[in-house]
């Protein structure tokens, strides 16, 4: 019975000292093209160029190795599953081993493997999502103007997206149908894209507390997030849509005259449009970027009691 059970433990160490180096490496690749990117987005966007900011070359080497890794998941689920098949009907089914004797070196070789893998699978994942968000928050970093939400008064709105939005969007709707793409449906797809997603509305509200917003640029920005909105709705599941929704409904506080914004925001906190979305302070951040906010401030501040 220890002749056997040792010879398993050496399946599983073989097994291990297969895939923690493979995941290591496709993790540093990662974060190698991630740091690439950005540097090859400065140019693209200070120049606002109108293709997608991201060198083709670079997406192509991320899109590769974000497949890599994926196929890697599965080879390691695979291997994982046949060591098991092994494990259930070789060694318990032949009564070498308890499966309920946590004492047991099989056993504990057994659960080694797996929780290595799945922290491989979840930092591996991570990278991919950060590759992701952090080349968006860039984009928008680097390419979102002042002027595009406080235009001069003597410019006509468009009301289309702005440059840096349509960069940003388009970079991020390649990323996730690649990720769609590579990830068979289920839970880490929907995981993943879910968590994209929650991100991506933390860049988007960080990004509108960098600037002044006034009444034109309101209309301005509510359609950048019609844009995001759309995105969103193609991307990810209800609950990290209503974000978005949220979001999108809370910008109408920029073109809303003075006198109204008072009730606005009492409606929106009585049908609970921020629960579990914004809490009061971040809302109150947003409503403060108005170009105006500092003649209305009195009001709003003191007569509503979540301001």
């Amino acid at each position: 019975a220890e002749a056997i059970e040792s010879v398993f433990c050496t399946l599983l160490h073989s097994i291990g000292s297969h895939v923690r180096p493979a995941f290591a490496r496709i993790v540093a690749e990662l974060k190698d093209i991630e740091q690439a990117a950005i540097a090859s987005m400065d140019a693209q966007v200070s120049a606002q160029q109108p293709q997608a900011p991201g060198d083709s070359l670079l997406r192509e080497r991320f899109n590769s190795a974000t497949q890599r890794f994926l196929e890697l998941i599965h080879l390691a689920d695979l291997a994982v599953q046949l060591a098991e098949q092994h494990y259930t009907r070789a060694l318990v089914g032949g009564g070498f081993v308890l499966a309920s004797d946590f004492l047991s070196t099989c056993n504990q070789e057994k659960r080694s493997l797996e929780r290595a893998i799945d922290d491989a699978v979840a930092q591996g994942m991570d990278s991919v999502i950060d590759v992701i968000v952090q080349q968006t928050e860039h984009i928008l970093t680097r390419g979102q103007r002042a002027e595009d939400y406080f235009p001069p008064t003597a410019v006509s709105l468009q009301l289309t997206p702005t440059l840096a939005c349509t960069h940003a969007v388009q970079f991020l709707t390649s990323s996730t149908e690649a990720m769609r793409l590579l990830t068979p449906q289920g839970t880490l797809r929907r995981v993943c894209l879910g968590e994209v997603g929650e991100r991506m509305f933390h860049v988007l509200v960080a990004n509108i507390k960098r600037f002044r917003v006034s009444e034109p640029g309101g209309f301005q920005l509510l359609a950048d997030l019609n844009l995001y909105y759309a995105w969103a709705e193609q991307n990810v599941g209800e609950e990290t849509l209503r974000f978005f929704a949220a979001l999108k409904d809370l910008a109408n506080c920029f073109i809303l005259p003075p006198k109204d914004l008072r009730g606005f925001l009492r409606e929106q906190y009585s049908r609970r449009a921020f629960d579990g979305v914004m809490r009061s302070e971040e809302v109150y951040d947003v409503v403060a970027c108005r170009a105006d906010y500092r003649e209305i401030r009195g009001q709003v501040e003191g007569h509503c009691d979540f301001m």
